[in-house]
């Protein structure tokens, strides 16, 4: 089962931008990401075509399971 972090913030024209991050753990914690996002906002290391992060709005971890099927 693969996990998927994603992160919402707002940008400096209001929009919102999302982040992803695959093959997070599984005992990853809301203060881990809270973290995370908080450092991502300090340290403004990613911009966007609607300006940089200004704030955080959520965050939530999807899972997701495949299932191969052999159809040959």
């Amino acid at each position: 089962m693969a996990k998927t972090l994603e992160m919402t913030f707002t940008t400096e024209q209001g929009k919102k931008a999302l982040m992803r991050v695959n093959n997070v753990k599984d005992n990853v914690t809301k203060e881990e990401v809270a973290t995370l996002m908080n450092t991502i906002l300090s340290k403004n290391i990613f911009s966007t075509s609607s300006g940089d992060l200004k704030a955080i709005v959520s965050a939530s971890i999807t899972d997701k399971n495949i299932t191969q099927l052999e159809v040959k």
